[in-house]
This record gives structure tokens, sequence and C-alpha cells, in this order.
């Protein structure tokens, strides 16, 4: 390291100086889970999430993947009334339910770009399935402008059924993934920035949205501000999986079967993660 950037390190506070070191590449890492076919939408994907923070695969599963999605994804949200939310529906441990949202977390095109951006091993940490029901219009939690309060931390949500632009979508400020937050900001209230965003006309141009026909896929980074949206036209049902690196690690559960099927480097985006329980 030079030592410019030694003595940078060091007049850094500890809350950033820790970001800092959790964003910087691994050595050596390779990321080689697409086949040649699709190396470029993945590099694609990848430039424009390096480049604003969040990427958009419009109609990624379609046909008989999405179908598998969607009947699994009934199945996961049945009687799982979010507590959190009203008219909502919720299921955080899904992995083992079917094979189906197995394959989606471990998609070829969803890693590379992963892979390419973490540029270090990395893991499958969460996993939901959601069922936002329509509701009156409202700014709390979630579905006000805030970042995750974890740092660098890779996204995915995949759109169940079509999404129009005046739906309950998820809308994301571009270009603000690579920001440092100091320690107040980084935590609890302070992660909430709904009085700087929400209407603000200086920042519309760079606010867009997960929006698209079923199957759609937006993979984003939740160190950039983000906000749900509540209204009362369709309901919106999607999958949402969380990427994490060496932190932030959460409890999943996969079928044993489903982790012995898979090759070498998809089964390590899984077991990589030390709370990874695999069920008979």
């Amino acid at each position: 390291m030079k030592r410019n950037r030694v003595i940078s390190f060091l007049k850094t506070p500890i809350f950033k100086a820790k970001e800092y070191l959790h964003r910087r590449p691994q050595p050596g890492f390779r990321c080689d889970f697409a086949p040649p076919e699709q190396k470029e939408p993945a590099r694609k994907a990848l430039a424009e999430l390096e480049r604003e923070g969040i990427a958009l695969l419009p109609a990624h599963f379609t046909g008989a993947r999405l179908e598998k999605l969607r009947q699994a994804f009934e199945e996961a949200v049945r009687n799982h009334p979010d507590k959190a939310n009203p008219d909502s529906l919720i299921n955080e441990d899904i992995l083992h339910l079917s094979p189906a949202f197995v394959e989606a977390a471990l998609d070829d095109v969803l890693l590379e770009t992963i892979g390419g951006y973490y540029g270090k091993p990395f893991a499958v940490g969460r996993a939901n399935a959601m069922r936002i029901l329509p509701s009156p219009e409202t700014r709390y939690g979630s579905y006000q402008w805030h970042h995750d309060s974890r740092g660098r931390q890779v996204h995915v949500m995949i759109l169940l059924q079509d999404m129009p632009e005046n739906g309950q979508k998820m809308s994301y400020l571009r270009q603000s993934h690579l920001r440092y937050y100091d320690h107040w900001r980084g935590l609890a209230e302070g992660s909430r920035f709904e009085k700087e965003v929400h209407g603000n006309p200086e920042l519309a141009p760079l606010i867009t949205h997960i929006t698209g026909p079923a199957g759609t896929v937006g993979i984003f980074d939740a160190n950039g501000l983000h906000s749900g949206n509540r209204c009362q036209t369709v309901t919106r049902d999607t999958l949402t999986y969380c990427y994490v690196t060496y932190r932030h690690f959460k409890k999943i559960r996969c079928r044993k079967a489903d982790v012995a099927a898979l090759p070498p480097a998809k089964r390590g985006v899984l077991t990589f993660n030390p709370f990874c329980e695999q069920l008979d």
C-alpha cells in the first residue's frame, strides 16, 4: 500500500475504515459462474451496477422457470402474515421449501454479476418471499428513503407479477451506493433519508424503479438509498435474496440433496455462509 494511502487510512474514522476494508476486492478471486453465451449479459449488468448502484434485467425469468417460482411462492407465503407491515405476507425461510428458490438464487448471470461486483467470495445471506397487497399510500419504515445499515451489500429482487410504474414498486436513488456514512448516519434512525430525498426535485432525475413484466430482476447495492412504495393499485409478489461477504450472515436452511446436486462453485455460494443448515 502506498504511503499516502496508509496515512489517509489512519486518519479515517474506524466506522468508515471498516467499510473501506470491506469493499476491497480479494486478490486472486476468480469469478466464473456463467457459460460463454451469458458472459456478455452479466458484463453489461455489472457495468450498470457499478456505475448506478442498480441494474435491471427485464423478463430474466420466463416460461417454466417463472411458473415454478410462482407455484413455490404461493406455498411459501400461505398463512404467513407479516407482523411488521399491514396487508402483507412474508416468509423469510424459503430455500428449503423448493429447488426452484435455490435455482433462482444461483442463476448464472446473477452470480457472475454479483461475483464481479464484490471481487471476493460471497454467499446467500438471506432469502424471502413477500406479497404486498394493495394498501393506502403511506411513508414509514422501509417505505421511506433509507439504506440498510450494512455497508456494501447486494440484493436481488425478482418480480413474479407485472409491476407498472404506478404500482407498489421499489425505488432507488442511482449513484448513491458509493457513499460512506458516519456513525450516526449508518445506524437506526440515522439511516433514514426521507426528508432529504422524498419530493426533492433536484434528485428526481436520479430516481429509478424496479418495474416491468413478471420475471424482471433488480440487482442493487443496499448501501444506496432506496424506498418501498405502498398504494392501492396492484399486488406485488417478489422474491428477494441478499448476498453477503464475510459479515452479516444469517441462518439459511437448504435441502441436503439440493446442495449436493450443485456444481462446486455454486455449492460454495450456499456453504460459504457459516450458518447454512442442510436438512435431510
